[in-house]
């Protein structure tokens, strides 16, 4: 029998040493805070991230201490997330923003939301309610569409700005509902309402919040775009209802660098998910109009593939570009 020469023998227990300790690294997972970039400032969706996170940090023995890193549409901390070190101990909040329409919409985008991304949880989804003003005299889906296709372009739609969730969501909309409409640009959801209820534009995709405008008589409420009516709106007809299909709406999730080793990526989900369903997290969510998700791992990475691939067919033919 021959004898294992000295250097394989060395190289053998180096390798067995090497992989014990980083074994007992992933197995004492955390043992220390793990700090997580946020892509946007501080404000009402920061501290949904920063309730969910405290909650996991709870879980796992560790704070989850928030690192607000903005700009550029939030591809500046989504980007510092991907090249963080693949220990599990920097994670990053994400939304379709970051990871579908700024890679499809922006240039040089330095991440693939594919192969540079790993994806924990999606923990909370709002849908948009789509409002045209008092004044229009519309006050049914049906009424604005027979307008709409009766003079094609004349009609306008406001959005928070070229390329945001809010102007994608609405093309889609417009686009589903064979219609064409004129696009005029705000630069955020405050001046566009305001745009609306004054009667400077027709329609406009809004957040749950402006549901209260409409309560006071200053906007009509026409659809809303989840898949079923939102207990804080009951009699607002849904989108898909009135035979309109497939509106985008905006999330919230946790996400990783790939190449997180499995077992921690695996805790990681584990107390995300135990966060999400936690009461007041989810009374937390509700009341604000969002609904709370649990959507991880393989089911959370094919759901953003999938708004990719729709946003790039929808951009063939917009071809809008952020840049």
């Amino acid at each position: 029998m021959n004898a294992v020469p000295p250097i394989a023998r060395t190289l053998a227990l180096l390798l067995t040493g090497l992989w014990a300790s980083v074994a007992g690294a992933q197995s004492n997972y955390p043992d220390k805070p793990i700090t997580v970039i946020v892509p946007f400032p501080p404000g009402i969706v920061d501290g949904y991230a920063r309730l969910v996170a405290t909650k996991a940090g709870a879980i796992l023995g560790q704070p989850m201490v928030i690192k607000n890193q903005a700009g550029a549409g939030q591809r500046i901390g989504t980007d510092a997330m991907t090249k963080a070190p693949k220990d599990g101990y920097t994670i990053g909040v994400i939304t379709n923003a970051g990871v579908v329409s700024g890679p499809v919409l922006a240039n040089a985008v330095p991440y693939d939301p594919i192969k540079d991304i790993s994806y924990l949880t999606m923990i909370y989804e709002s849908h948009y309610l789509i409002n045209t003003h008092p004044a229009s005299g519309i006050k049914t889906m049906a009424q604005l569409l027979d307008k709409a296709k009766a003079a094609p372009g004349k009609l306008n739609f406001g959005s928070t700005g070229m390329g945001t969730g809010f102007h994608t969501a609405t093309e889609q909309f417009v686009k589903n509902a064979n219609v064409t409409m004129t696009h005029v640009p705000y630069k955020g959801e405050s001046p566009l309402l305001t745009d609306l209820i004054g009667g400077q534009v027709d329609m406009a995709f809004s957040s749950m919040a402006s549901r209260a405008m409409a309560e006071q008589g200053k906007l009509v409420m026409l659809a809303y775009t989840g898949d079923k009516r939102s207990p804080l709106i009951p009699n607002v007809p849904t989108a898909k209802e009135l035979g309109i299909p497939h509106v985008s709406s905006g999330w919230l999730g946790f996400a990783v660098p790939a190449g997180v080793p499995a077992p921690v990526r695996d805790k990681l989900i584990a107390a995300l998910t135990a966060a999400v369903n936690d009461p007041e997290v989810v009374a937390n969510f509700s009341k604000g109009g969002g609904e709370p998700r649990s959507l991880s791992g393989d089911a959370f990475a094919a759901r953003v593939k999938r708004e990719l691939d729709d946003m790039r067919e929808l951009n063939k033919e917009l071809k809008i570009s952020i840049d």
